[in-house]
C-alpha cells in the first residue's frame, strides 16, 4: 500500500512538472507570437514614416526644382528683355547717325537728306577757323566747312582734332553741299607735315 501510495505521488508530481513545463512553453509561444506581432507593427510604422518622409522630401526637392527653374527663366527673360533694349538703342543710333549722315552734319534734313556726298583727294593749302581750303589734284581749290558733326581721322581711323590738320597736310574729304557750301560728313588725315611749307 505505502508502495502504490508512493507510486501515486510519483506519477502525480510528474503530471505536475510536465504540466509545468507544457505551460511555460505555451507562454514562450505566446511571447514570441506577441514579439512578431509588434515587430511586425513596428516594420510597419517605420515603413509608413519612412514612406511620409521620402514623399515630403520629395515634395521639397519638386518644389527646389521649380523655383529654380523659376529663377532661370525670370533672369533668361530679363537678359533677352536687355538684349531687345540693347538693340533697339542701337537701331535708334544707327537711325540717327545714318539722319546725320544724311544731313552731312547741316542741320537741315529737309534740303540735303537726299544728297549725295563727293569725296575729294587734296591738299591743305590754308585754315581759316571751320573751314579747310583744299587744292585737288587738278589743281581746283575747295572751300570745306566742318562742323560739329563731321567726322575727323587720321588713315588709321583714330580720331584727330581740327588743329591737328595743318597746311600742307593730305587729306581724304567726304562732303555734300548745303545750299553753296560744301559741308564735310568727315575728313581722313591721309598723310600729316611737321612743318609748313612757303
Amino acid at each position: 500500500m505505502r508502495k502504490l501510495m508512493i507510486a501515486v505521488t510519483a506519477v502525480a508530481g510528474l503530471t505536475m512538472v510536465t504540466g509545468c513545463k507544457k505551460d511555460d512553453v505555451q507562454e514562450q509561444r505566446e511571447d514570441v507570437a506577441e514579439a512578431r506581432q509588434e515587430a511586425a507593427q513596428e516594420t510597419a510604422e517605420a515603413r509608413q514614416d519612412e514612406s511620409k518622409e521620402l514623399a515630403s522630401a520629395q515634395h521639397d526637392a519638386n518644389e527646389d526644382i521649380a523655383e529654380a527653374r523659376q529663377d532661370a527663366n525670370d533672369k533668361i527673360a530679363s537678359a533677352n528683355e536687355d538684349v531687345r533694349d540693347e538693340e533697339k538703342d542701337l537701331a535708334e543710333a544707327q537711325a540717327n547717325r545714318n539722319e546725320d549722315l544724311a544731313e552731312g552734319g547741316s542741320g537741315m534734313a529737309g534740303t540735303t537728306s537726299a544728297a549725295a556726298a563727293t569725296t575729294v583727294n587734296g591738299r591743305v593749302i590754308s585754315k581759316s577757323g571751320d573751314t579747310l581750303t583744299l587744292v585737288d589734284s587738278t589743281n581746283k581749290e575747295l572751300k570745306i566747312k566742318t562742323n560739329d558733326k563731321t567726322a575727323l581721322m587720321d588713315n588709321g581711323s583714330r580720331a584727330v582734332k581740327l588743329d591737328d590738320i595743318k597746311e600742307g597736310s593730305q587729306v581724304r574729304a567726304s562732303y555734300v553741299m548745303d545750299g553753296k557750301d560744301m559741308v564735310a560728313r568727315d575728313v581722313t588725315l591721309v598723310a600729316a607735315v611737321k612743318k609748313m611749307d612757303k
